[in-house]
């Protein structure tokens, strides 16, 4: 039998990542996960170390821990205790453990990588989707992405948004951080090897060097 797609796992599990979901785009789902399949396959039976921001009820955690057998799940959220993926010190679930934080904060980025290390092989950035979560968490989190390893930022429409949570004052919008990172590849920038664009979604990966 051959194996299932991302995508249908995805849509199993009910995560707005995939191609249909009733909530989003008149049931059709953002789609993510026929560009994350691109990156993704190649990886799928390794040990990875992935991690994903913004866990909501868990769908997209169930996706990834179906579809990397031997992936080892991080997730960081602010809300929890609201199910069993955001409940921290649950151990019932294999290879997940779920990590209460703030992305807002470098402080809390930094007690998170003393107690979890560096060398993620990929970072899913679904978490508030404001310029000052996303800048402040890549700023965080970028050093610490593995040679090759990819960091995923979702949802970027919101930078398009009037509303001040997601572009508050004193800060830069965020998709001015993707074209800034388009023109630090054209100057060489050594730590960026490519980025994918579609529509909402930015996929970076580290240089190997």
């Amino acid at each position: 039998m051959p194996m299932k797609t991302l995508d249908e796992i995805a849509i199993e599990h009910g995560t707005d990542k995939s191609t249909s979901h009733p909530l989003v785009c008149e049931g059709r789902g953002h789609g993510y996960t026929l560009w994350y399949e691109h990156f993704f396959e190649p990886m799928r039976e390794m040990p990875l170390k992935f991690m994903e921001i913004g866990v909501g009820g868990g769908e997209s955690i169930r996706t990834w821990l179906e579809y990397f057998p031997n992936a080892h799940i991080v997730g960081v959220d602010i809300v929890h205790d609201t199910n069993e993926y955001n409940t921290p010190g649950n151990k019932s679930i294999p290879r997940y453990t779920f990590v209460t934080g703030d992305q807002n904060s470098e402080t809390f980025w930094a007690c998170f990588k003393a107690d979890y290390g560096s060398d993620w092989d990929v970072l899913i950035d679904d978490g508030g989707h404001s310029s000052q979560m996303v800048i402040t968490t890549f700023k965080c989190m970028w050093p610490g992405i593995k040679p090759g390893g990819l960091y995923c930022i979702e949802d970027l429409c919101c930078s398009y948004a009037s509303i001040p949570y997601f572009c508050p004052e004193g800060w830069a919008n965020h998709m001015d951080l993707i074209k800034e990172m388009l023109d630090d590849i054209n100057r060489g920038q050594r730590s960026l090897r490519r980025i994918h664009y579609t529509r909402e979604l930015a996929i970076i990966q580290k240089s190997y060097v």
